[in-house]
């Protein structure tokens, strides 16, 4: 299989669920302990801004952004159907705007409110932040289809560790711009991993199908 996932990875998808609904539990709830955690760090946040800092937290936002990452995935996407690998290609699109529906969905059931003094151009609810999703969604893609293929063990950690500071700066600068509460950032991460673990699961199933059952993908290696 050119995309798969062990079964620790599975667990772990199932850890990052549970702790993804406890958190949703907590914030539907109103939850005092969490609220005061969350203002915590919004105020210390808010306390370390400098114009040096806006420039490097904006940056990262941008970079960071679901459209930024939607392009991300077109773009891989794209180089995969260059390679005639069109089953992964499809996998990755679906997966990077299937993450986008996702979590729009759980926004607007959630409905939270973002933090006192968020940026004007974030709307919408703040559980779980989209950017954070985004990010971490093509992060974890990389790692499953991308990273494992490089032959130089080197060239391999030191794109891991570039993919990581990027997703890990993204989150701070949801936090910096008081644009999400912590709970927000860190259900996420959780909320991208348990996602693409799922669509990796599914991928052997979903991959057989149609390379059964479509003309464009009876050739295609899975």
């Amino acid at each position: 299989m050119i995309i798969s996932v062990e079964n620790k990875q599975r667990r772990r998808a199932v850890f990052a669920t549970l702790l993804f609904i406890v958190l949703a539990v907590l914030i539907g709830t109103n939850a005092s302990f969490l609220y005061e955690m969350n203002e915590s760090v919004r105020f210390f946040m808010t306390g370390i801004q400098t114009s040096y800092g806006n420039a490097i937290m904006s940056a990262a936002t941008f970079l960071g952004s679901p459209l930024m990452c939607l392009i991300y995935a077109v773009l891989l996407a794209s180089v995969l159907l260059l390679a005639n690998l069109k089953i992964p290609a499809f996998w990755v699109i679906f997966t990077a705007f299937g993450q986008i529906i996702l979590t729009q969905i759980i926004k607007f059931f959630i409905h939270a409110s973002r933090p006192v003094g968020h940026l004007l151009t974030d709307t919408g609810y703040s559980f779980p932040s989209q950017h954070v999703v985004a990010i971490w969604s093509i992060v974890f893609i990389l790692f499953l289809l991308v990273t494992p293929n490089i032959n130089s063990m080197i060239l391999r950690i030191l794109i891991d560790w570039i993919l990581i500071t990027l997703a890990l700066m993204v989150m701070l600068s949801r936090l910096y711009f008081s644009s999400q509460f912590a709970s927000d950032v860190i259900a996420g991460y959780l909320l991208a991993y348990a996602w693409v673990v799922l669509c990796a699961s599914l991928y052997p199933t979903v991959a057989t199908t149609l390379k059964k059952n479509f003309w464009a993908f009876k050739e295609q290696e899975i």
